[in-house]
């Protein structure tokens, strides 16, 4: 199965746990903040599985991960939070984040560059890995999706 059609239907799956589990209903602070213990819970026993070098309890503590957090969206959603807008505008702009091989100007030479030929876009990493932000990077603006 396509991933992002197992992603979909997954989500959906989620969803129907949640409503019958009574968890979308009249979501309070208090229903969020354990979800949030719940994705710690699952991220801490992801963490030990890996230092352990258990692979099964790798991929189903990324399983379950992806379960909590989904049902956390779905808690934001349901207190009035624009979580679908919010997603497509944090992938949009995080796509950003690649600038054009000739855009490429005042990065830290410490910085690794790997261009892509396929999207012709340019990914900018420190020592560690991690994607770093190009010069003129601006911000995602979620303000809007927040309830008052």
């Amino acid at each position: 199965m396509e991933t992002s059609k197992a992603v979909q239907e997954a989500y959906a799956s989620v969803r129907e746990f949640n409503d019958i589990a009574g968890n979308l209903t009249n979501v309070t602070d208090e229903g969020v903040d354990n979800q949030i213990s719940l994705i710690f819970e699952e991220l801490t026993e992801t963490i030990d599985g890996f230092e352990a070098g258990d692979k099964v309890a790798v991929l189903d503590g990324a399983i379950d991960l992806f379960v909590v957090v989904s049902g956390l969206m779905q808690k934001l959603e349901a207190q009035g939070y624009g979580v679908a807008e919010a997603l497509k505008r944090v992938t949009d702009n995080n796509m950003t984040k690649f600038p054009p091989l000739g855009a490429l100007f005042g990065y830290d030479p410490a910085f690794k560059l790997r261009y892509n030929e396929q999207y012709k876009r340019t990914a900018i990493i420190d020592g560690n890995g991690k994607i770093r932000k190009p010069l003129g990077y601006v911000s995602v603006e979620l303000n809007d999706l927040v309830p008052a």
